[in-house]
Protein backbone atom coordinates (compact mmCIF):
# COMPACT_ATOMS: atom_id res chain seq x y z
CA UNK A 1 0.00 0.00 0.00
CA UNK A 2 3.00 2.26 0.74
CA UNK A 3 4.46 1.85 -2.84
CA UNK A 4 0.94 2.16 -4.30
CA UNK A 5 0.47 5.59 -2.59
CA UNK A 6 4.03 6.42 -3.79
CA UNK A 7 3.35 5.74 -7.33
CA UNK A 8 0.19 7.62 -7.26
CA UNK A 9 1.62 10.57 -5.87
CA UNK A 10 4.56 10.43 -8.38
CA UNK A 11 1.71 10.29 -11.35
CA UNK A 12 0.20 13.33 -10.00
CA UNK A 13 3.35 15.37 -9.59
CA UNK A 14 4.53 14.58 -13.39
CA UNK A 15 0.29 15.48 -14.11
CA UNK A 16 0.84 18.51 -12.51
CA UNK A 17 4.40 19.47 -13.89
CA UNK A 18 2.77 18.60 -17.60
CA UNK A 19 -0.55 20.92 -17.06
CA UNK A 20 1.91 23.67 -15.75
CA UNK A 21 3.52 23.43 -19.27
CA UNK A 22 0.50 22.86 -21.75
CA UNK A 23 -0.91 25.96 -20.10
CA UNK A 24 2.28 27.94 -21.52
CA UNK A 25 0.60 27.20 -25.21
CA UNK A 26 -3.25 27.51 -24.71
CA UNK A 27 -3.35 28.59 -28.05
CA UNK A 28 -1.93 24.73 -28.97
CA UNK A 29 -4.48 23.47 -26.34
CA UNK A 30 -7.59 25.13 -28.42
CA UNK A 31 -6.79 24.24 -31.66
CA UNK A 32 -6.15 20.68 -30.81
CA UNK A 33 -9.93 20.82 -29.55
CA UNK A 34 -11.34 22.37 -32.06
CA UNK A 35 -9.51 20.23 -34.95
CA UNK A 36 -11.29 17.37 -32.54
CA UNK A 37 -14.69 18.76 -32.98
CA UNK A 38 -14.62 18.95 -36.52
CA UNK A 39 -13.24 15.34 -36.75
CA UNK A 40 -16.22 14.32 -34.36
CA UNK A 41 -18.10 15.82 -37.18
CA UNK A 42 -16.86 14.32 -40.02
CA UNK A 43 -17.57 10.89 -38.66
CA UNK A 44 -21.60 11.79 -38.27
CA UNK A 45 -21.27 12.66 -41.54
CA UNK A 46 -19.96 9.63 -42.32
CA UNK A 47 -22.36 7.72 -40.10
CA UNK A 48 -24.87 9.27 -41.61
CA UNK A 49 -24.47 8.85 -45.00
CA UNK A 50 -23.46 4.63 -44.55
CA UNK A 51 -27.12 4.87 -42.99
CA UNK A 52 -29.01 6.05 -45.54
CA UNK A 53 -28.50 4.06 -47.59
CA UNK A 54 -29.16 0.69 -45.21
CA UNK A 55 -31.03 -0.05 -41.59
CA UNK A 56 -28.43 -2.17 -40.45
CA UNK A 57 -24.75 -2.79 -40.58
CA UNK A 58 -23.30 -5.95 -39.24
CA UNK A 59 -26.86 -5.74 -36.51
CA UNK A 60 -26.22 -2.56 -35.56
CA UNK A 61 -28.62 0.36 -35.96
CA UNK A 62 -27.12 3.76 -36.49
CA UNK A 63 -27.71 4.92 -32.87
CA UNK A 64 -25.61 1.76 -32.11
CA UNK A 65 -23.19 2.56 -34.27
CA UNK A 66 -23.10 5.85 -33.23
CA UNK A 67 -22.34 4.88 -29.56
CA UNK A 68 -19.77 2.46 -30.76
CA UNK A 69 -17.93 5.47 -32.30
CA UNK A 70 -18.05 7.30 -29.31
CA UNK A 71 -16.81 4.27 -27.42
CA UNK A 72 -13.94 4.32 -29.60
CA UNK A 73 -13.26 7.70 -29.32
CA UNK A 74 -13.24 8.06 -25.63
CA UNK A 75 -10.51 4.79 -25.64
CA UNK A 76 -8.39 6.42 -28.72
CA UNK A 77 -8.13 9.56 -26.63
CA UNK A 78 -7.34 8.77 -22.78
CA UNK A 79 -4.71 6.40 -24.39
CA UNK A 80 -3.28 9.54 -26.51
CA UNK A 81 -3.52 11.52 -22.64
CA UNK A 82 -1.61 9.07 -21.01
CA UNK A 83 0.42 6.42 -23.10
CA UNK A 84 0.64 7.65 -26.95
CA UNK A 85 3.16 11.29 -26.35
CA UNK A 86 5.27 8.39 -23.87
CA UNK A 87 5.78 5.64 -26.60
CA UNK A 88 6.64 7.57 -29.30
CA UNK A 89 9.10 9.31 -27.12
CA UNK A 90 10.78 5.93 -26.08
CA UNK A 91 12.26 5.18 -29.50
CA UNK A 92 14.36 8.01 -29.16
CA UNK A 93 15.12 7.53 -25.05
CA UNK A 94 16.67 4.05 -26.50
CA UNK A 95 17.87 4.67 -29.53
CA UNK A 96 20.39 8.03 -27.66
CA UNK A 97 20.51 6.45 -24.44
CA UNK A 98 18.75 9.02 -23.08
CA UNK A 99 16.96 5.83 -20.96
CA UNK A 100 20.07 5.90 -18.78
CA UNK A 101 18.22 9.34 -16.90
CA UNK A 102 15.54 7.01 -16.00
CA UNK A 103 16.98 4.34 -14.86
CA UNK A 104 19.35 5.46 -12.06
CA UNK A 105 16.13 7.07 -10.58
CA UNK A 106 14.68 4.77 -7.34
CA UNK A 107 11.32 3.64 -9.34
CA UNK A 108 9.95 1.02 -11.77
CA UNK A 109 11.50 2.67 -15.01
CA UNK A 110 8.35 0.89 -17.54
CA UNK A 111 6.14 2.96 -15.10
CA UNK A 112 8.45 6.41 -15.61
CA UNK A 113 8.82 6.05 -19.36
CA UNK A 114 4.85 5.14 -19.53
CA UNK A 115 3.40 7.82 -17.79
CA UNK A 116 6.13 10.73 -17.60
CA UNK A 117 4.11 12.95 -19.70
CA UNK A 118 0.16 13.65 -19.89
CA UNK A 119 -1.51 15.23 -23.27
CA UNK A 120 -4.45 17.16 -21.87
CA UNK A 121 -5.78 18.33 -24.99
CA UNK A 122 -6.47 14.66 -25.19
CA UNK A 123 -8.23 14.21 -22.14
CA UNK A 124 -10.79 16.83 -22.52
CA UNK A 125 -11.31 15.79 -26.13
CA UNK A 126 -12.63 12.25 -24.75
CA UNK A 127 -15.68 14.08 -23.14
CA UNK A 128 -17.43 14.36 -26.57
CA UNK A 129 -17.46 10.22 -26.71
CA UNK A 130 -19.43 10.41 -23.36
CA UNK A 131 -21.16 13.22 -25.45
CA UNK A 132 -21.88 11.58 -28.13
CA UNK A 133 -23.11 8.09 -26.10
CA UNK A 134 -25.79 9.89 -23.73
CA UNK A 135 -27.05 10.79 -27.09
CA UNK A 136 -26.83 7.96 -28.78
CA UNK A 137 -28.56 6.12 -25.69
CA UNK A 138 -31.52 9.47 -25.21
CA UNK A 139 -32.38 8.35 -29.18
CA UNK A 140 -32.56 4.63 -28.78
CA UNK A 141 -34.63 5.29 -25.37
CA UNK A 142 -32.18 3.16 -23.63
CA UNK A 143 -32.00 3.00 -19.89
CA UNK A 144 -28.53 1.44 -18.51
CA UNK A 145 -27.94 0.75 -15.00
CA UNK A 146 -24.91 1.74 -12.55
CA UNK A 147 -23.42 -2.35 -12.99
CA UNK A 148 -23.66 -1.54 -16.94
CA UNK A 149 -22.27 1.77 -16.04
CA UNK A 150 -18.82 -0.21 -14.23
CA UNK A 151 -18.81 -2.22 -16.80
CA UNK A 152 -18.48 -0.44 -19.38
CA UNK A 153 -15.61 1.83 -17.56
CA UNK A 154 -13.65 -1.86 -16.39
CA UNK A 155 -13.54 -2.79 -20.31
CA UNK A 156 -12.65 0.74 -21.58
CA UNK A 157 -9.86 1.05 -19.70
CA UNK A 158 -8.83 -2.42 -20.41
CA UNK A 159 -9.16 -1.66 -24.07
CA UNK A 160 -7.04 1.87 -23.16
CA UNK A 161 -4.14 -1.06 -21.77
CA UNK A 162 -4.26 -3.34 -24.73
CA UNK A 163 -3.72 0.00 -26.91
CA UNK A 164 -0.80 0.81 -25.04
CA UNK A 165 0.75 -2.87 -24.18
CA UNK A 166 0.86 -2.94 -29.02
CA UNK A 167 2.23 0.29 -29.49
CA UNK A 168 4.90 -0.19 -26.00
CA UNK A 169 5.52 -3.20 -27.80
CA UNK A 170 6.19 -1.96 -31.16
CA UNK A 171 8.56 0.82 -29.45
CA UNK A 172 10.92 -1.74 -27.06
CA UNK A 173 11.73 -3.24 -30.54
CA UNK A 174 14.09 -0.21 -30.71
CA UNK A 175 16.03 -2.07 -28.63
CA UNK A 176 16.55 -5.36 -30.85
CA UNK A 177 16.37 -3.41 -34.77
CA UNK A 178 17.40 0.25 -33.69
CA UNK A 179 14.78 2.29 -34.38
CA UNK A 180 10.97 1.16 -34.15
CA UNK A 181 9.51 4.14 -34.97
CA UNK A 182 8.34 3.23 -38.85
CA UNK A 183 6.58 0.51 -37.28
CA UNK A 184 3.91 2.78 -35.78
CA UNK A 185 2.08 3.14 -39.29
CA UNK A 186 1.26 -0.26 -38.82
CA UNK A 187 -0.42 0.46 -35.46
CA UNK A 188 -2.01 3.30 -36.97
CA UNK A 189 -3.29 0.69 -39.35
CA UNK A 190 -4.10 -1.90 -37.07
CA UNK A 191 -6.35 0.64 -34.73
CA UNK A 192 -8.98 1.21 -37.83
CA UNK A 193 -10.28 -2.21 -37.07
CA UNK A 194 -11.58 -0.32 -33.44
CA UNK A 195 -14.43 1.37 -35.60
CA UNK A 196 -16.26 -0.88 -36.86
CA UNK A 197 -18.51 -4.01 -35.64
CA UNK A 198 -16.95 -7.12 -35.45
CA UNK A 199 -19.63 -8.94 -37.17
CA UNK A 200 -18.46 -7.45 -40.81
CA UNK A 201 -15.74 -9.07 -40.65
CA UNK A 202 -15.09 -12.59 -42.26
CA UNK A 203 -14.86 -15.44 -39.57
CA UNK A 204 -10.79 -15.65 -40.03
CA UNK A 205 -10.14 -12.15 -39.45
CA UNK A 206 -12.60 -12.13 -36.59
CA UNK A 207 -10.89 -14.68 -34.90
CA UNK A 208 -7.28 -13.05 -35.80
CA UNK A 209 -8.67 -9.40 -34.20
CA UNK A 210 -10.50 -11.14 -31.07
CA UNK A 211 -6.52 -12.93 -30.16
CA UNK A 212 -3.73 -12.53 -31.68
CA UNK A 213 -4.71 -8.65 -32.47
CA UNK A 214 -7.67 -8.23 -30.08
CA UNK A 215 -8.95 -4.49 -31.85
CA UNK A 216 -12.70 -5.74 -31.21
CA UNK A 217 -11.69 -6.38 -27.62
CA UNK A 218 -10.77 -2.25 -27.35
CA UNK A 219 -14.19 -0.94 -28.35
CA UNK A 220 -17.05 -2.93 -29.64
CA UNK A 221 -17.03 -5.55 -26.25
CA UNK A 222 -17.52 -1.97 -24.20
CA UNK A 223 -20.02 -0.71 -26.31
CA UNK A 224 -21.66 -4.03 -26.04
CA UNK A 225 -22.62 -3.82 -22.95
CA UNK A 226 -24.59 -0.36 -23.62
CA UNK A 227 -26.55 -1.95 -26.62
CA UNK A 228 -27.32 -5.11 -25.65
CA UNK A 229 -25.54 -6.02 -23.09
CA UNK A 230 -22.14 -8.81 -23.12
CA UNK A 231 -22.33 -12.04 -21.99
CA UNK A 232 -20.16 -12.96 -18.87
CA UNK A 233 -17.67 -15.10 -20.64
CA UNK A 234 -16.80 -12.41 -23.03
CA UNK A 235 -16.07 -9.85 -19.87
CA UNK A 236 -13.48 -12.62 -18.52
CA UNK A 237 -12.21 -12.89 -22.18
CA UNK A 238 -11.55 -9.37 -22.63
CA UNK A 239 -10.17 -9.07 -18.84
CA UNK A 240 -7.67 -12.41 -19.49
CA UNK A 241 -6.55 -10.54 -22.65
CA UNK A 242 -5.64 -6.89 -20.75
CA UNK A 243 -3.98 -8.56 -18.45
CA UNK A 244 -1.62 -11.11 -20.80
CA UNK A 245 -0.96 -8.40 -23.04
CA UNK A 246 0.90 -5.91 -19.73
CA UNK A 247 2.11 -9.28 -18.46
CA UNK A 248 3.59 -9.02 -22.53
CA UNK A 249 4.98 -5.76 -22.05
CA UNK A 250 6.78 -6.36 -18.75
CA UNK A 251 8.56 -9.77 -19.54
CA UNK A 252 9.57 -7.91 -22.99
CA UNK A 253 10.77 -4.34 -20.86
CA UNK A 254 13.08 -6.99 -19.06
CA UNK A 255 14.35 -8.45 -21.81
CA UNK A 256 15.31 -5.36 -23.71
CA UNK A 257 17.07 -3.93 -20.59
CA UNK A 258 19.19 -7.24 -21.30
CA UNK A 259 20.44 -5.45 -24.56
CA UNK A 260 20.00 -1.87 -23.51
CA UNK A 261 23.78 0.15 -24.25
CA UNK A 262 24.17 3.31 -22.31
CA UNK A 263 25.28 6.64 -23.39
CA UNK A 264 28.20 5.75 -21.13
CA UNK A 265 29.14 2.58 -23.17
Amino acid sequence: MKDFLRYCRMTLLMMKNCLIREMQFRSNFIIRLFTEVIWLGMQFIYVEVLYSLTQSIGGWNVWEMVILLGTNHIINQLFEAFFFDNCTKLVDQIRLGDLDFVLVKPINSQFMVSLRYTDYASITNSMAGFAMIGFALHKLGTAITPVEVLLFLLLVLNGIFILYSMMFCLSILTFWIGRASNLFELYYQLTQFTRYPGEIYRFGLRMVLLTAIPMLVVSNFPAKVLVGGLLSGRLFYACAIGVSFLLITTWLWSMGLKRYRSASS
